[in-house]
């Protein structure tokens, strides 16, 4: 064997042992978390703001239909009149 054939192998095995050895990932490091607030104080918040939403809403719908009769009694009487 020359010298050169055996830098050349020794170089070659320093390698592939430095490339598998690069291949290794280790898992990362996972975070720690804050503490979560409690899901029911978060659903509880989320709950009275669509309450908050949906009452006027919903009184609203109910004033319509109302204010649809008072309109067809007006146009009613108009039309009383006119005949």
């Amino acid at each position: 064997m020359t010298i050169g054939y055996r830098w050349t192998r020794m170089l070659s095995i320093v390698v592939l042992i430095s490339g598998v050895a690069g291949c290794q990932r280790e898992n990362p490091v996972e975070k720690s978390q804050a503490p979560q607030p409690s899901p029911s104080v978060v659903d509880q918040a989320v709950r009275q703001s669509v309450d908050a939403i949906q009452t006027p809403m919903d009184k609203a719908r109910g004033v319509e239909g109302t204010l649809q009769d008072a309109a067809a009694r007006t146009a009613d009487r108009v039309r009383e009149g006119t005949e």
